[in-house]
């Protein structure tokens, strides 16, 4: 595993969402979420058009309601815990999940090897990864 340091936790409040580019390709290549108490970590590619990005500005990544994941590009929705599209052309796809951790500072760390977006790699069926390692 190669592991990025992104930010403090407690940057992101409850309900938002970040974009990061910790592989410095010059646009975010994933966001980071904090939803119910719960983090989860998602590549910034839809499953729709397989490419990214979903936002249609900086960081906005949330549906209009803030109760969803959008992408913005067709207006699919997405669980934000869960990453399965619920509404749009891509439903019953999923997002694809990045590694995520919280090391013992509160800082928010993610794995960068599980990154497929920015190299273009097409996912593979063993993609899904256990986002709830805090240590």
């Amino acid at each position: 595993m190669n592991w990025a340091t992104l930010c403090p936790a407690e940057t992101i409040a409850p309900g938002q969402s970040r974009g990061f580019d910790p592989l410095g390709s010059g646009r975010a290549s994933l966001f980071v979420v904090n939803w119910q108490g719960q983090w989860r970590a998602w590549e910034d590619w839809c499953p729709h058009w397989q490419t990214g990005p979903m936002a249609w500005r900086k960081d906005a990544y949330w549906s209009g309601d803030g109760q969803a994941l959008a992408c913005h590009a067709h207006g699919a929705r997405f669980d934000p815990l869960t990453g399965l599209c619920t509404l749009g052309p891509c439903l019953g796809q999923s997002l694809r999940s990045v590694p995520l951790r919280q090391d013992t500072q509160g800082w928010l760390q993610v794995d960068t090897a599980g990154l497929h977006a920015i190299r273009n790699e097409e996912p593979t069926g063993s993609d899904t990864f256990n986002q709830g390692d805090t240590t």
